[in-house]
């Protein structure tokens, strides 16, 4: 169910839709919505989800369809990544065909690393420690640990561990920026 909110929410953004005027559009309330769309009901009825597709223009059958197939094309990786006291770890390098690159840098009795040949990230979080990061323009951001930036175009050159503990931080590239 929680594939089929986030594909009927999709829908309606894609519409340029508000909760309210989808509410307008099918006759169901704007929190009956909101719960589908978050997930958080255990299923609409079934007139419900009927009202919803039809205001989207959508056939029921459609939209179940696109969220399975949404559903099934999610690839959980566990695991754990190999410790590494300082350096840097590709998290997604056994991966056919990934989207995107998920690295962990660790600082740990080195002071800094020198971020070179990383895809610029979208977004960086610190795991633990505190990290400053130095970029080209001169910007100098820092941050403690569960702290997060997005990033958009400048990547950091580098990352300099502020605090003495060790210093671990994830970063997230898209690889069709590539």
């Amino acid at each position: 169910m929680a594939a089929f909110g986030r594909e009927l929410r999709r829908l309606r953004i894609d519409r340029g839709w508000s909760l309210q005027r989808m509410a307008a559009e099918s006759g169901v309330s704007v929190a009956g919505i909101q719960k589908i769309e978050s997930g958080t009901t255990s299923s609409p009825n079934l007139q419900t989800a009927v009202n919803l597709c039809e205001a989207l223009g959508q056939e029921l059958t459609d939209l179940v369809t696109a969220a399975c197939a949404v559903k099934t094309s999610i690839d959980v990786v566990t695991g754990t990544a190999a410790a590494t006291a300082h350096g840097l770890t590709d998290l997604t390098e056994d991966l056919s065909e990934r989207r995107l690159q998920s690295l962990v840098i660790a600082l740990g009795t080195e002071r800094d690393f020198e971020l070179t040949d990383i895809l610029p990230p979208s977004f960086m979080y610190v795991l633990q420690g505190q990290v400053t990061a130095r970029f080209q323009s001169g910007r100098v951001v820092r941050l403690d640990a569960h702290d997060a930036i997005h990033l958009r175009e400048e990547l950091p050159l580098r990352l300099e561990r502020a605090g003495e503990s060790a210093v671990v931080v994830l970063l997230v590239s898209d690889k069709g920026l590539e």
